[in-house]
């Protein structure tokens, strides 16, 4: 009730703003959009990139789109998911937290879970990375509760929804039943080493099964471009498509673990104390400090010593730090193997705040407990997740934000444009300016030729395709003579380019090696003249002010 009378206000209208069709994630106009042929079996009939998605995606998550689109659009079952396993994440974790703290400490961890950005920021949109924390959630509930096959059960589950979780889940239980001692073995306890190994082989080999089919029909597109490919395809380097995290030199795990943790205890949405969480931006005129750093540095020093109690006091807790354990372990195994293990970032994005949630309330029990005398123990361990409670909600918790990982809102004033896509044939294939794209194929439910969302340089024969793509989209768009665009129509299949004006008095950016060939482009088309202001006349079959669409079939002979 406490929980629902905080935090649902906020909750209740995010969701109203989320079922709005124009509102949405910025990442499910990659992810979502490959499945609404099994809803409306006549759109994307020959689209080059929804089997690609799709053969991307792990089998799990792919079955329950394609059989859900059935009965149900994807993009409403993707609006809808993310509170399904924002539950489960909650419930689940709240029963560990129960475990491990008693009933201060699940409250404390729920609140934690709702009060911060990072948890729903992953779970918006229904993406399969919104299956990691309740997979992680889950894998805390089987070790803290000492329940081997039903973590052997969860990784299974967690990779053919989200990999990297399932791979944290199998090294904390490979740690588990062949490092720990037998006392910390839970259900296995009396099992002998060759049960173990057994568990540990067969949750091995049906994870690979059914990773599998993933990885087969992935290097249908190449092979997968890793940082020694970085000269030959600058895509994937310092000035290309992938932002810092995604690409070397990876940070180390304690850096990027603080990192993290940073972000875990960063407002969002009203306070639940305005004059504490003021209090705490106030910063030292000496030191340049603010109260809240100094309070972080407190809690971090009480996770570090509390921790040591957590792992002294029983095996539950020695058991739920499998988790650090296993996260740092893959993030050392995929540092020098990236992107082949998954980039090392998804081993902390993910296990770090699901542990910390957890570990806080634990150790205020802990330090509670050993402080105490005695006889007071049980109130102690009480004291303690009360205090950690106020000393990590009231300066940095927040209510949430009703908008919060729905970056995507589009005006009245844009929806002309997509409704008149929207009425074209099925089958039409649209191009334009990658970024001008983005929201087509999500949006107006039609085949987009290239959009800057889809352009992921993963596998060699698909980051091919994308060159030659935009270089004829940088070719047309830039064009002199018809040329240019009678390929774009002819030799690809483009039946409408949309079009910005403004483009031809300063060519728009893109990352490399695209650049330089963007501003040969432009030069000679403003030299020798541009084509498409010739061709408006003959071919524009829509315009808003900003964006011009052309119907390249009614090119004029000029």
């Amino acid at each position: 009730m406490a929980l629902s009378l905080i935090y649902g206000p906020v909750l209740a209208t995010h969701v109203k703003h989320s079922m709005n069709p124009f509102v949405f994630n910025s990442n499910v106009r990659i992810l979502i959009f490959p499945f609404f042929k099994y809803h409306d079996s006549g759109v994307f009939p020959n689209d080059y990139f929804s089997p690609y998605i799709r053969a991307a995606l792990p089998v799990g998550y792919r079955a329950l789109y394609t059989l859900g689109a059935v009965l149900w659009d994807p993009a409403t079952i993707s609006k809808v998911l993310p509170y399904v396993l924002l539950t489960l994440t909650v419930g689940a974790t709240a029963v560990v937290a129960r475990r491990l703290s008693g009933y201060f400490g699940a409250f404390l961890g729920a609140a934690l879970i709702l009060s911060s950005a990072v948890f729903f920021d992953r779970m918006a949109g229904g993406l399969p990375r919104a299956f990691a924390f309740p997979t992680l959630a889950l894998a805390a509930a089987a070790l803290v509760y000492g329940k081997p096959r039903l973590l052997a059960s969860v990784v299974c589950v967690g990779a053919a929804f989200y990999p990297p979780a399932a791979m944290v889940g199998g090294i904390a239980l490979a740690i588990w039943l062949l490092l720990l001692a037998k006392a910390d073995h839970g259900e296995a306890a009396d099992w002998c080493f060759l049960r173990r190994a057994r568990l540990i082989t067969l949750t091995g080999v049906f994870s690979v099964l059914i990773l599998l089919p993933t990885l087969i029909a992935g290097h249908t597109y190449g092979r997968l471009l890793s940082p020694r490919d970085v000269v030959e395809y600058p895509e994937i380097g310092p000035d290309g498509r992938y932002g810092v995290e995604d690409r070397p030199p990876f940070g180390t795990f304690p850096k990027a673990a603080l990192e993290q943790a940073r972000l875990l205890f960063r407002p969002v949405g009203a306070p639940l104390s305005k004059t504490v969480q003021q209090w705490a931006k106030v910063r030292n005129k000496w030191t340049g400090n603010s109260n809240g750093d100094v309070i972080l540095e407190l809690i971090i020093g009480a996770l570090l010593i509390g921790g040591i109690f957590v792992a002294a006091g029983d095996s539950t807790g020695r058991r739920l730090l499998l988790l650090g354990a296993a996260a740092w372990l893959g993030h050392l195994i995929a540092r020098p193997l990236a992107p082949y293990f998954y980039f090392p970032q998804r081993y902390i994005e993910y296990p770090v705040p699901i542990l910390l949630v957890l570990l806080i309330p634990a150790v205020g029990a802990a330090i509670g407990s050993q402080i105490s005398h005695c006889r007071f123990v049980a109130v102690a361990r009480e004291v303690g997740v009360i205090a950690m409670a106020v000393v990590a909600l009231l300066p940095f918790a927040g209510r949430g934000n009703p908008d919060r990982s729905l970056q995507i809102n589009v005006t009245p004033q844009q929806r002309g444009l997509y409704t008149f896509l929207e009425q074209l044939p099925k089958d039409v294939l649209i191009a334009g300016w990658p970024d001008d794209l983005d929201n087509v194929p999500y949006v107006s439910r039609r085949q987009a030729f290239l959009t800057s969302e889809l352009h992921m340089p993963f596998y060699k024969r698909y980051a091919d395709e994308m060159r030659r793509r935009m270089r004829a989209i940088i070719a047309a768009y830039f064009a002199s003579d018809r040329i240019p665009l009678e390929r774009l129509r002819d030799q690809f299949g483009v039946t409408h380019l949309i079009f910005q004006q403004k483009a031809l008095e300063k060519p728009p950016e893109y990352f490399e090696p695209f650049s330089g060939w963007i501003q040969k482009a432009f030069n000679d088309g403003r030299r020798k003249g541009f084509e498409i202001p010739r061709q408006l006349e003959a071919s524009t079959v829509f315009s808003d002010g900003t964006l011009i669409v052309l119907d390249l079939r009614r090119l004029g002979a000029l």
